[in-house]
């Protein structure tokens, strides 16, 4: 096709198709990126392991691996560091974790390879993996450059003690025959340890109940409202949302008193409501300029609305500081 064009231009010698040619492969490009997010998104995965795995994948389309990328749109390379913890062992959630998980890992790597960035995940799951002591040292082990992004993910039991005054989650992060004390994490001190650690971006979320110790919802069998949909990304919003701001997000499923709620074989309300408003919001067919804080607030308002008909219906909660770079 490139050559077919660049004939004509030889040949007929107008400044028009010049302009064609370069609208076209412009085009071209842009769609290949989208063919690469959609491709690399529906790859299999190596199944959960009895061991925290740590991923290394280098963006684009090159295969090169540990290796800094090209220039970013803040002339300065960028790289992606994620933590994703999920209670994929437990036996009321731990499918519905394991669901999540899958899925935002194979996210995030489309989104690296979209945008041509690395990216290293961090997976804390299974069973003798899941600990504070490996999650400790993951956050000890970010080491992200002044233009370098950081999310991080829960998906498991949470709580609230009755006297307290945080209005953000405890994560629980013990084994079956731990005790809670000495292995529960507050979600604002790992938000602010992720955040001093200085990255343009730092996106935490916590997608747990916020209750009271030892209350749980039951899972819930049936959802028909999940749907994300392979839609067309735009590989400029997508950019605008990674690459073209910096601050910080902190975000939680549910207020305090409410559980954070799952759906057998879906996953649960915010993580998958999350994964849909981003795609959304990346998508080609928007045009309003792209937003982090539509991204999250259309994210709690959609698991809301998921929850309505459940025993309490969960609101979830939000902090974030975003501009450009």
């Amino acid at each position: 096709m490139r050559k077919f064009v660049f004939t004509l231009y030889i040949i007929i010698g107008l400044s028009a198709f010049a302009q064609q040619e370069a609208d076209t492969l412009s085009a071209y490009a842009d769609a290949e990126q989208e063919a690469e997010y959609q491709s690399f998104y529906d790859a299999d995965e190596e199944d959960d392991e009895e061991v925290m795995s740590r991923t290394i994948v280098q963006g684009g389309s090159n295969g090169r691996v540990n290796t800094r990328p090209v220039e970013t749109v803040n002339s300065a390379p960028c790289k992606m560091w994620a933590i994703l913890v999920a209670d994929t062992y437990d036996e009321n959630i731990g499918e519905d974790d394991a669901y999540d998980n899958l899925a935002l890992n194979k996210e995030l790597k489309a989104i690296a390879q979209c945008l041509g960035i690395e990216v290293s995940i961090t997976n804390i799951t299974a069973n003798r993996a899941y600990n504070k002591h490996n999650l400790a040292n993951a956050i000890t082990n970010l080491h992200p450059a002044k233009n370098d992004i950081v999310f991080f993910c829960f998906n498991g039991h949470g709580f609230r003690w009755d006297d307290q005054k945080d209005m953000y989650p405890n994560i629980c992060m013990m084994g079956p025959n731990d005790d809670v004390y000495g292995n529960y994490v507050a979600t604002t001190d790992i938000y602010n340890a992720i955040k001093n650690k200085g990255a343009r971006l730092s996106v935490v979320i916590t997608d747990c109940c916020n209750a009271k110790y030892g209350e749980y919802g039951p899972r819930q069998r049936n959802n028909t409202l999940f749907s994300r949909s392979h839609t067309k990304v735009s590989k400029k919003r997508m950019s605008e949302l990674f690459l073209g701001s910096k601050g910080v997000i902190l975000a939680t499923a549910a207020k305090p008193g409410e559980y954070a709620w799952s759906f057998d074989g879906t996953g649960s309300a915010f993580t998958q409501s999350f994964i849909t408003q981003l795609r959304r919001e990346a998508s080609a067919t928007q045009t309003a300029n792209p937003s982090w804080q539509r991204v999250i607030d259309s994210a709690i308002e959609s698991a809301r609305q998921q929850t309505t008909s459940c025993e309490n219906t969960q609101h979830g909660m939000r902090y974030m500081s975003i501009s450009k770079p």
